[in-house]
């Protein structure tokens, strides 16, 4: 039963009891009155001098009576109402403690425990609320812990990726000004070694900035037709030390040029990094599925775990050993080609390849020259 019909039908017996109590008194009043009545008239054909007298003493009868009835009346009245009040108490009271101890769990930190309310009631709806608003700030608490571990993450690595470089440059540094170096293929050596270590800062920082300017939308995305295959072939070109093959059939795909020359030299360099062995090759094809393209990056490398590949795509995340070399990286380039795809409507994954090595997987939303597609900004 619903406090709402409680309520109702404590009304409804708060009036009735009364009004029965009341009639009940009337009609015995009224009893005792015609009685006293009729012994009076019987009198009267005797003593018609005695009619004052017994109308007086009838009146006054009757004012002691309806006083009485009154006092009744109220006590009836008061007893029901202080009957029905404890009554009500006790079918709130069960209730309205349950949810108190529920709000106080919450507040002591505890989001886990439901609150245990099984009546069908307006209670229920409440407890139910405030289960739901436990779940949500669950849910927002997560939220924030995993935003302040991935920060932490972040700085740690920014200090280690920066520190191995500007190491190398000060030790580099102190032994050309201190004449270690002293002939002139040494003194090459020394600066060719600084000016590496300085190309790799440098890269470690644009991609930072290309990260952090994506993160927060800032990135200024243009979207046009661009023909997938001879935007691959100019980046494959540009690799000195990698063999790479673009096997791309002609397809257009609705992309922003910088971001994804940006997916292909990252993925490239992660391969030539990470791929275990100084002779990777990479392969890159693509097929059309549905309104995108799937391009695959595939490597003959050493592979993955494949309990790490979910995380390839996290900020200064590495995997294994052989894919984690002192100096060999950043762990930023592929969190750099998950935030493009993502800026051009695509998506990414990894995966290890039938006969080892890693395959990333970039989708990208056809072009207008395929039928799909059409220019936006962001």
């Amino acid at each position: 039963m619903t406090i709402r019909k409680r309520l109702g039908g404590s009304n409804i017996a708060m009036l009735v009891i009364p009004l029965l109590t009341a009639a009940v008194l009337a009609l015995l009043g009224l009893g005792a009155a015609l009685l006293l009545l009729r012994g009076n008239l019987m009198t009267l054909h005797d003593a018609a001098e005695q009619i004052e007298s017994v109308l007086h003493g009838f009146k006054l009868t009757l004012c002691v009576y309806a006083a009485v009835a009154a006092a009744l009346l109220l006590a009836a009245v008061a007893l029901t109402n202080l009957y029905l009040t404890r009554s009500l108490f006790r079918h709130i009271a069960q209730p309205l403690d349950t949810l108190t101890a529920g709000v106080a769990r919450i507040r002591d930190g505890d989001l886990d425990t439901p609150i245990a309310y099984g009546e069908p009631d307006e209670f229920k709806a409440a407890c139910d609320a405030v289960d739901e608003m436990a779940a949500r700030l669950k849910a927002s608490l997560e939220q924030q812990q995993a935003a302040q571990q991935q920060k932490q993450e972040l700085i740690a690595g920014m200090s280690h990726d920066l520190k191995s470089p500007l190491t190398a440059i000060r030790a580099y540094t102190e032994g050309l000004l201190e004449g270690v170096a002293q002939d002139e293929d040494t003194r090459q050596r020394y600066l060719q070694t600084i000016y590496a270590k300085e190309a790799d800062m440098e890269t470690l920082v644009n991609r930072l900035f290309a990260f952090a300017k994506m993160d927060v939308s800032q990135y200024p995305v243009r979207l046009e037709p661009l023909a997938l295959r001879t935007e691959l072939e100019a980046v494959a070109e540009e690799q000195e030390d990698l063999a790479v093959t673009v096997d791309v059939p002609d397809i257009a795909v609705q992309a922003d040029r910088e971001l994804l020359r940006r997916i292909a030299v990252n993925l490239l360099d992660n391969s030539r990094k990470y791929g275990g062995r100084e002779d990777v090759h990479v392969r890159v094809t693509a097929e059309k599925i549905g309104g995108m393209a799937a391009v695959a990056f595939t490597d003959d490398g050493v592979g993955v775990q494949p309990e790490q590949l979910p995380r390839l795509f996290d900020v200064f995340y590495r995997g294994d050993a052989a894919r984690t070399t002192p100096g060999n990286g950043s762990g930023v380039g592929l969190a750099v080609v998950k935030k493009s795809a993502q800026e051009m409507g695509g998506t990414v994954r990894a995966e290890n390849g039938e006969s080892g090595g890693l395959r990333v997987i970039v989708t990208l939303p056809l072009g207008k020259e395929d039928g799909h597609g059409e220019n936006t900004h962001h």
